[in-house]
């Protein structure tokens, strides 16, 4: 059955539609200003790596680096090819104030021959990551010490903050059935709870995207829509769900298309939403939470956003403002009252996808899945 989801990542992936230098270390009260590409050696001469989710803790860029999307590309859209070339497996470091790489985690020895997905830097100093295919775990930066959740098995995607320093994740497919789940764990990787999520007749259900509202006390999450058996030639569908702390489905929708949505530690609500060709970012502040659901602040992002090759992939919380991150490097920072400026990342022509942004250094660096790349730039 995962071999069937991973077939369907593929539907996805062939709908997505100059060379980089590394850059010189330059002063930390140095403005950003026009954009520029650093480039960190590539891990592996026999693979491409790319730097894909990332997340900032003091001042450090934290980000996944795995050659998936090369090797998908280079073996006809095969999702397993990244399994073909065993490589390593490192959780990339840039270094914010100084716009510098910092030497990259290795989490050898690796449990899977893939790269790494996802990764969360915890307040507790750990950084917790995922291995689709093999066992997810953390690292821990000072000493290096990798530690694995053998027990919760592979299929696991992408992770967010919990409750109580705990954590939440998503698992996108399994080997046991078409549905994927919502995984709680604690900080150890202790399984609290698994809640598999339920499609629509003929559609199996790959879970993306999650996070905690911390004032409602509910789980966000979105998803991809599978299409099984007969209807296996059909269009992939896309919803996003409301649950319960106990599992319980509260809401189900498809339009707006929810693309991402994260949460302040306030409980302040950030959702980026895709309406036909409007992108909107919808800011929730914690006075509304206990009126409807989808309230709150609607800004306009863009009238014009072209959903069949761009997707909005991150948003990032920094202060009284949100980061949003697109595939096609165009940024956005939102403040709570609505305001908003913009980044517009250079494209290397090669098709490489933007991930994760963040503030620095008064713009934004962001994480390009290319080679391995953050671009950083001033705001407009």
């Amino acid at each position: 059955m995962l071999r069937r989801l991973l077939e369907s990542m593929r539907r996805i992936a062939a709908a997505i539609g100059g060379a980089a230098a590394i850059g010189a270390v330059v002063s930390c009260a140095t403005p950003l200003g026009e954009a520029h590409v650093y480039a960190e050696t590539a891990p592996s001469s026999e693979e491409r790596y790319c730097a894909w989710f990332g997340d900032a803790r003091e001042g450090v860029l934290y980000f996944s680096e795995a050659p998936f999307w090369w090797a998908y590309r280079r073996h006809a859209g095969d999702p397993r090819a990244d399994l073909r070339h065993p490589g390593p497996q490192l959780v990339g470091r840039f270094d914010l104030r100084r716009l510098a790489f910092l030497e990259p985690l290795d989490l050898s020895p690796a449990a899977s021959a893939g790269g790494v997905w996802d990764v969360l830097a915890h307040a507790n100093g750990r950084v917790y990551f995922t291995d689709f295919f093999g066992a997810s775990g953390y690292v821990e930066p000072e000493s290096g010490r990798v530690v694995r959740f053998d027990a919760l098995g592979s299929g696991l995607n992408e992770i967010a903050r919990g409750p109580d320093g705990q954590l939440l994740l998503t698992r996108y497919g399994t080997e046991r059935g078409a549905d994927g789940s919502v995984v709680w764990v604690d900080a150890e990787g202790a399984l609290l709870a698994e809640h598999v999520l339920r499609g629509p007749e003929g559609y199996g259900v790959a879970p993306k995207s999650i996070a905690w509202d911390p004032l409602r006390r509910e789980i966000w999450v979105n998803t991809d829509l599978l299409p099984l058996g007969a209807a296996a030639g059909s269009a992939v569908r896309h919803d996003a769900r409301l649950l319960a702390a106990d599992g319980r489905e509260l809401l189900r929708f498809e339009s707006p298309e929810l693309q991402f949505v994260t949460f302040s530690e306030d409980g302040t609500g950030w959702f980026a939403e895709v309406d036909g060709h409007l992108l909107q970012l919808r800011v929730r502040p914690p006075e509304r939470a206990a009126v409807p659901i989808l309230t709150g602040l609607v800004v306009p992002l863009d009238d014009a956003f072209a959903a069949e090759a761009d997707f909005v992939q991150d948003v990032q919380v920094a202060g009284d403002s949100a980061v949003v991150t697109r595939w096609s490097g165009r940024i956005h920072v939102v403040d709570r009252d609505g305001a908003v400026r913009h980044a517009s990342l250079p494209t290397d022509g090669s098709g490489s996808l933007y991930y994760s942004g963040v503030r620095a250094r008064g713009g934004v660096c962001a994480t390009r899945c290319g080679e391995v790349e953050v671009v950083c730039a001033g705001l407009d």
